[in-house]
């Protein structure tokens, strides 16, 4: 009788498992557009769609590159943003640094 609960009980607890959010402090290249914002981890070809407020980070052009270091949560892996050319989403919680603004738009 107790083992059909562990059986009810497992997807749910190993679907938690793999669904937890990592939060941590990152740096890599941070790219944005009027319409889009996308994280490259230094190390890694990945894309992270950015979600936070990261403006300190750009110049008034309003489309740009950036060397930043963050603090957020990266969430599971999927497809987001434009066409879902982004691996992971980020909640930036808080900018640390900033170096090399530079304007891409022209």
């Amino acid at each position: 009788m107790k083992w059909r609960y562990f059986w009810l009980l497992c997807p749910t607890l190993l679907g938690a498992c793999a669904s937890v959010p990592k939060a941590g402090t990152y740096a890599g290249t941070y790219f944005y557009n009027f319409e889009f914002a996308v994280l490259t981890p230094q190390g890694t070809d990945d894309r992270w769609c950015v979600d936070g407020d990261l403006s300190a980070a750009q110049l008034p052009g309003g489309w740009g590159t950036a060397e930043v270091v963050v603090q957020g949560v990266v969430g599971p892996p999927g497809h987001y943003g434009n066409l879902g050319s982004c691996q992971r989403v980020i909640t930036v919680t808080k900018l640390l640094d900033v170096k090399n603004r530079r304007d891409t738009k022209s």
